[in-house]
């Protein structure tokens, strides 16, 4: 096994799994410029001191990847450890903007499945409504018996994020967004607001996804739909704080 060092940089609100009780997928970039998706990761299972978030460094072992996409490798667990954690935009900016795409078409041409994608400008968010229960088949993976001592609950969010947006050469998206960052923050926005979307609008497009940052939209395409790309997180340094200039 490889043991690598990797920037943390993608995390997807978890997914039910029947072999795993659940997996976030995580995207990062290792020190050596390459991106990485480690599957599976039950990263709400896992013991305090091996929990990662949003651009820790953290250390592993890994072995190539079971779906064919270049960039996945099956992480041990065991040997995973957070190093530290970059508070600074800059340090962040060193690791990401090397590997960064002007367009989406540009990195799957490249061969990539998983890369940030420079942002010209985003147009809107929109929420549309989805199933408010689990499926049956999901149920039953929820409840299925496992390894660990207790099931924690997963909540099933009622909605779909997707983002319009404009990448640097002029190619316009619609995308879904599996980012962990979003979905969580509508489970929390929705205890504090009559409207949590709207306030989510104001939080992004007024903040992150405004024109005072330097955007760039992680995208991962599915392992089932290998042409659909979705927006995994995101990187938005403000332009006050990073040296200029973009690839």
């Amino acid at each position: 096994m490889d043991r690598e060092r990797i920037l943390i940089t993608v995390r997807t609100y978890p997914t039910i799994s029947s072999r795993h009780l659940e997996t976030v997928c995580t995207g990062g970039i290792n020190d050596k410029g390459e991106w990485r998706r480690l599957v599976p990761v039950p990263l709400r299972y896992l013991e305090a001191y091996r929990q990662y978030k949003t651009f820790d460094v953290v250390q592993v072992s890994l072995q190539p990847g079971h779906d064919g996409r270049p960039e996945t490798r099956t992480p041990h667990l065991p040997s995973l450890r957070r190093i530290e954690h970059l508070s600074s935009w800059q340090a962040r900016h060193d690791w990401v903007n090397p590997t960064t795409f002007p367009s989406l078409p540009d990195l799957q041409d490249a061969g990539r499945t998983l890369g940030p994608v420079a942002v010209k400008r985003v147009f809107g968010i929109q929420a549309r409504r989805t199933a408010p229960q689990w499926t049956a088949l999901q149920e039953t993976k929820l409840r299925q018996a496992n390894l660990f001592d207790e099931r924690k609950p997963l909540e099933k969010l009622p909605y779909q994020f997707h983002v319009e947006w404009e990448d640097t050469k002029g190619h316009e998206h619609r995308s879904l967004v599996l980012a962990w960052e979003m979905l969580e923050t509508y489970r929390r926005y929705r205890q504090r607001y009559n409207d949590p979307i709207e306030k989510m609008k104001e939080k992004w497009l007024g903040g992150l996804f405004a024109q005072h940052r330097r955007l760039s939209f992680f995208m991962g395409n599915l392992a089932n739909r290998r042409q659909v790309f979705c927006i995994c997180g995101w990187f938005a340094p403000p332009l006050k704080e990073i040296e200029h200039g973009l690839f």
